[in-house]
């Protein structure tokens, strides 16, 4: 009975491994889509202690269309586009 267990966990353990995959077996659009999501994060939870800044309006204007770019199909704009919007309010963003 135990031999059983023990073989029903073994084969378990490798089909979550199978089915998880690898982290070389992501694309690179999974990839930018992380960069998109971490930016826009980033983005979101800075812009809210620097709203005041002079460029704020036209931060949260390139904030949109970059998160518009990546949900659309064009994240390399889009990362492009959240980078500016961070650097508009005084961010440096992190080398993703």
């Amino acid at each position: 009975m135990r031999k059983f267990a023990l073989i029903l966990a073994a084969a378990g353990l490798g089909a979550a491994t199978a089915l998880a995959g690898s982290a070389d077996a992501q694309t690179p659009e999974d990839d930018a889509g992380v960069i998109c999501d971490r930016l826009n994060y980033r983005f979101q939870f800075d812009f809210k202690y620097r709203k005041s800044f002079p460029q704020a309006d036209a931060a949260r204007a390139l904030h949109r269309s970059g998160v518009e770019k990546c949900e659309s199909g064009d994240p390399e704009a889009g990362i492009a586009d959240l980078r500016d919007a961070l650097r508009k309010i005084k961010v440096e963003p992190e080398p993703l």
